[in-house]
């Protein structure tokens, strides 16, 4: 069936229904062998023979129809693997927004960090002792920004 796939289908439709027809008008010219009494003994030849195209017709016929069921579901498969695709693209472009603008938090937060340890950086220098602040500082920098409670960034579904 596949090689059928490369013949149009109004074209092999249309061949089918030829096949119908031919065996349905082969039926029907039987009657009309008596006028003719030389071809009377082709009488049960063409008999079988118009059955024969008249099955084989409905048969292709019916294969066809198949064929074009099947086709119909993959074009609606398809256009509902084209929509989810489409879905996707949209749901990553969302997902890599939503990434890029953490990334962004957590570079401001290392920056602000940092900004604070440099303004104490000429007291740890100066003294040479340990200001209770400077651990509260360097801990503050280990942490998540999401979970440090400074700053929460909302996501949007």
């Amino acid at each position: 069936m596949w090689m059928l796939s490369f013949i149009p289908d109004s074209f092999l439709h249309l061949v089918i229904l030829g096949v119908i027809g031919i065996g349905v008008l082969t039926y029907l010219a039987i009657p009309l062998l008596h006028f003719f009494p030389n071809l009377l003994p082709l009488k049960e030849p063409a008999r079988i023979l118009a059955t024969v195209l008249i099955i084989a017709g409905v048969y292709f016929y019916g294969s066809y129809d198949t064929e074009m069921s099947w086709r119909k579901k993959v074009e609606e498969q398809q256009a509902q693997i084209d929509k989810a695709e489409a879905a996707s693209k949209d749901a990553n472009a969302k997902l890599d927004a939503v990434r890029k603008q953490k990334q962004k938090v957590r570079v401001e937060y290392y920056a602000q960090v940092h900004e604070r340890v440099r303004e104490v950086e000429k007291q740890i220098n100066a003294e040479c002792k340990l200001d209770p602040v400077v651990p509260k500082l360097i801990n503050e920098a280990a942490k998540n920004p999401y979970t440090a409670g400074s700053v929460i960034v909302e996501v949007n579904k």
